[in-house]
């Protein structure tokens, strides 16, 4: 049985049963157990699915509406932002990369404990129109760049060859990323190639890089990485990331790591 036509068969036990076990891939597929264990590796890094003792289960899904997401572990996103803000400085050049994380940044740079003669260059339209000036009101703190490119909704987003193109005309003291998922070995990774391009391009045009990741990202497997941990300045979580697993390993990995309570 070809690689391809396992992994569909795989795929459609998980969802019928929401779990397939590696002994019975082997009983139906006929193939060795080291096989199907390969099978789930690559699925697992492709963001498929999540391997469990004895087989694998189906990865969580965050809702894909990017307005139900703005709702989904604030509170722990607030926290991570405000511990980001105690690191930065009056005069920075950033980069922001698109997602929730990214805009609850934004929501603390444009609050009254934010910064001063801040330029931000971002693909994201909520992030810029949180920090750009409003008609009627009194010039503010920040200049925003918007890269230019093809646009998405959901969030809305410039992307693909002009976006990475744009971003390589600028040179930031830091880049701010959110990513889908993080863990120890694979670094910070996007289940999108497209936002994984755009924050990869981020990372190699800043002088720092500060990943911003709440506890559902924690040891969560996606296609793509963008950041390695040996480029990670810091990582930023918060508290009930401890209970993850994989969170001691990314503890050990990453000096610069830093649990926001």
């Amino acid at each position: 049985m070809w690689q391809e036509e396992r992994h569909q068969k795989i795929r459609a036990q998980l969802a019928a049963y929401g779990q397939v076990s590696i002994d019975r891939i082997v009983e139906v597929f006929g193939v060795s157990r080291e096989t199907v264990r390969r099978d789930l590796m690559d699925m697992e890094l492709a963001g498929e699915l999540r391997r469990v003792r004895g087989g694998a289960v189906p990865v969580a899904r965050e809702d894909t509406n990017f307005r139900v997401r703005m709702t989904q572990r604030l509170q722990e996103r607030r926290a991570i932002a405000a511990t980001a803000l105690g690191l930065l400085k009056n005069g920075l050049t950033i980069f922001m990369d698109a997602g929730v994380t990214t805009s609850t940044m934004a929501g603390a740079l444009a609050g009254p404990n934010g910064l001063t003669d801040i330029t931000v260059i971002t693909n994201s339209v909520d992030v810029a129109q949180q920090l750009a000036d409003r008609p009627g009101e009194p010039a503010r703190r920040y200049r925003v760049v918007m890269l230019a490119g093809d646009f998405k909704q959901d969030p809305m987003e410039t992307h693909g060859a002009r976006t990475i193109n744009d971003i390589y005309r600028y040179r930031a003291d830091l880049a701010l990323l959110a990513p889908w998922g993080v863990d120890a070995t694979m670094g910070a990774t996007n289940y999108f190639l497209h936002g994984a391009e755009i924050a990869r391009a981020m990372v190699e045009n800043a002088e720092r890089t500060i990943v911003l990741a709440d506890h559902s990202k924690v040891g969560v497997p996606a296609r793509s990485v963008f950041c390695r941990i040996d480029e990670m300045d810091h990582l930023i979580v918060d508290a009930k990331a401890r209970l993850r697993p994989g969170f001691d390993a990314l503890a050990k990995a990453v000096p610069g790591l830093i649990v926001a309570e």
